[in-house]
């Protein structure tokens, strides 16, 4: 810019305005850089001596440095140029470092498939053609069928997102997997399979392989399953044959787990070390803290129903400051786990001890206020059968309600049958609403249209507790309302009134078991109809004035399987291998089968419905168009696995003679022999009615 004064028609160079400076002030610009004084060699000189010898330009402070101002200028430019440079040059670094890092997963993969090369093409020889896989996938099976029981994250991120479509989670593993990963696919497919309604040979072939493959090259080996994908794989394992009704086998898989997680510190909740990881992937749908609760919450749950130790005592994942962090239905998942451990505490000492299990019950209204009122209400099992999160809801709601009655009933059941001090009422009544709460969401489970109800094999072994329960309870309240006590009216008349409703749920129940045995030849529903259908003729033989006595008796064999018989006169005998058998018999107090009721047209239509029952458990057939199995039939044996060899701590006590009026005979010696445990899995029941009739007649001295 040209700075100049135009004066009668000539330009003459602007001269700078003055600044002003400080008084006594002598040196220029650059000397004052330099932090010198300006001395002249002659007053009249206008250059100083140090700017002459420098060679630069003389400057007073009372004018603007130009040449200073330019100088930052350029230094400014210089600065932004450098940042540029600086900013360009990091990103060509990134780019490098990501190339870099895409060149070394190509080469770990490489590795791993060079390191695990004939292991991975086993697994992939396992997973079906893309063909194949298509006609799979057009089964309507709900999306829960892969998520329940291990969704290792908190449900407000896990339901936050939209979930992903079986197609999306199926896809076949990519080349150079680790084989860990490849595992975890078979086992996700294996698990979608168990959620069609009718698998065809071929698909039912199919699972069991993929599991078997899974299995037997990468979750029984201690050197691949290291990591927390490795464990996620063993519990994937260990839910297949829980909804399977493997319950013995999926309790041994989920212990190892829990083994392996301790190994890598995850019971330390949120102090626990970084875990190693196989994929920055597994990040988004594993946190360690949430493994391990789920890894406690399965064990106890498979330790109530089988009657074994619990592994692991700690509640550590149910203290306040982690109960702060969960939204209401984790809190109750987190408190039902904490009294499930609490009851198996008490069991392994005192099941009677009534000063834990009010505390324990304490514990269980504040799982249940958790949840608001209408929350209780039983769901509609058709919402299930989706593919977005309100279908993943609800089965987690239905699954929970499930998992609340049988906490609260395995907390009740020791005084079912206890003596008649009415400081036992309460117990007995809610053992009583419990088991109802159970066979009424059952029915309903079972009964519907979804696909749902093709796995979850866990609930029929609760509705088996639940209807054995209530069964029980109306054949000793039968008695006890003849007998009357001498202070009036027994807890149980309470049932009089309810009986119709009951038996009808326990009818449906059987229905169930039987049509799914006819169906499907199932083993499991096949036992249980055989058991229920029996006590359901004797409750009915009760209601008309039978007497009945139980007890049980040593009767040790060389039988490795469980089974039931009924005798001419009616009596029930249940053999539970090496323990002895339970007899219900009918008390020789009774001179007929019948009631001794005058004869009418509904009493003699009421007497052949029995007679009729009672010869349709005695011998092969249908009445009333159910099949009755007469002799159980054998369970496929196991007997060289581990599990077969296992010796339950919890099954070496005595179960005592259990007596509904105490004139059953007490043997002394226990019902259990180590010697004989080797074959102790070959029952389909898998020690789940052992554990029921433990609990419900042992240590009971004071029966009447």
């Amino acid at each position: 810019m040209d700075k100049s004064t135009t004066i009668g028609g000539h330009r003459f160079p602007s001269i700078p305005p003055r600044r002003k400076v400080r008084k006594g002030t002598q040196s220029c610009w650059e000397c004052k850089r330099r932090k010198t004084r300006c001395t002249f060699a002659v007053p009249t000189d206008s250059i100083c001596d140090g700017c002459k010898s420098r060679r630069t330009q003389c400057i007073s402070q009372e004018f603007r440095d130009e040449g200073a101002m330019l100088g930052e200028k350029a230094g400014r430019l210089h600065q932004m140029e450098t940042l540029v440079e600086q900013l360009a040059s990091d990103q060509q670094l990134r780019v490098r470092r990501d190339a870099r890092e895409r060149r070394l997963l190509s080469l770990g993969h490489r590795e791993v498939g060079s390191k695990y090369g004939q292991l991975s093409r086993a697994l992939f020889a396992a997973w079906p053609s893309q063909h194949e896989l298509d006609l799979l996938l057009r089964a309507s099976v709900g999306i829960s069928v892969l998520f329940h029981g291990v969704v290792c994250m908190p449900y407000s991120g896990f339901l936050r997102k939209d979930m992903p479509s079986p197609r999306d989670m199926l896809e076949s593993p990519p080349s150079g997997s680790h084989p860990v990963l490849i595992a975890r696919k078979l086992l996700m497919l294996a698990t979608f399979l168990q959620g069609v309604p009718s698998c065809s040979p071929k698909d039912l072939e199919l699972k069991s392989h993929l599991v078997e493959t899974a299995s037997r090259l990468v979750t029984s080996n201690d050197r691949l399953v290291g990591s927390i994908e490795g464990i996620e794989c063993i519990m994937i394992e260990s839910m297949y044959h829980n909804n399977a009704g493997n319950l013995r086998r999926a309790w041994l898989i989920n212990r190892r787990a829990m083994m392996l997680a301790e190994m890598m510190g995850l019971h330390k909740g949120i102090d626990s070390p970084p875990p190693k990881m196989l994929e920055t992937e597994t990040r988004a749908r594993v946190n360690p803290e949430h493994m391990w609760f789920r890894l406690v919450a399965s064990d106890r749950y498979l330790s109530l129903l089988l009657g074994l130790p619990q592994g692991s005592p700690d509640n550590d994942f149910a203290a306040p400051k982690i109960l702060e962090r969960c939204t209401p239905m984790e809190r109750m998942e987190r408190l039902l786990t904490m009294a499930g451990g609490l009851i198996l505490q008490r069991n392994g000492g005192n099941l009677q001890d009534l000063a834990a299990t009010h505390g324990i019950d304490k514990l269980l209204r504040k799982a249940a206020a958790s949840m608001p009122s209408q929350w209780w209400i039983a769901p509609d099992p058709g919402r299930i059968a989706g593919h977005d999160a309100e279908a993943f809801r609800e089965t987690l709601r239905i699954m929970n309600q499930f998992a609340h009655y049988h906490i609260l009933a395995q907390l009740y059941l020791p005084f079912l049958l206890h003596s008649t001090d009415r400081k036992y009422d309460h117990n007995k009544i809610t053992a009583v609403n419990a088991s109802r709460e159970i066979l009424a969401r059952f029915v309903s489970f079972r009964n519907s249209n979804s696909s749902v109800v093709a796995y979850c094999r866990g609930v029929d072994f609760l509705a088996f507790i639940s209807s054995t329960t209530l069964c029980l309870a109306h054949i000793d309240a039968h008695r006890k309302q003849r007998a009357e006590t001498s202070d009036g009216a027994t807890v149980f008349h309470f049932l009089a009134h309810q009986r119709l409703g009951d038996r009808g749920l326990m009818e449906c129940t059987l229905e169930i078991m039987e049509d799914k045995a006819r169906t499907t030849d199932d083993a499991i529903a096949s036992e249980i109809a055989c058991i229920l259908r029996q006590l359901l003729v004797i409750e009915l033989d009760a209601s008309n004035g039978g007497i009945y006595t139980s007890n049980a008796s040593s009767g040790l064999g060389e039988e490795s399987y469980c089974r039931g018989s009924v005798s001419e006169g009616g009596d029930v005998h249940i053999h539970i291998p090496y323990l002895g058998t339970v007899n219900i018999e009918r008390s020789e107090q009774d001179t007929g089968l019948l009631s001794s009721e005058p004869t009418s047209p509904l009493n003699r239509e009421r007497d052949q419905y029995i007679l009729d029952a009672l010869a349709s458990v005695k011998h092969p057939g249908q009445a009333d168009g159910l099949s009755v199995n007469p002799d159980w039939q054998d369970a496929s044996s196991q007997s060289n696995s581990f599990e077969a060899r296992l010796h339950p701590p919890s099954m070496a006590g005595n179960l005592d003679a259990f007596n509904f009026n105490g004139d059953g005979d007490q043997e002394e010696e226990g019902l259990f022999d180590p010697t004989l445990a080797a074959s102790i899995d070959d029952w389909a029941l898998q020690g789940v009615d052992m554990a029921l009739f433990q609990s419900l007649f042992q240590e009971t001295n004071e029966l009447e």
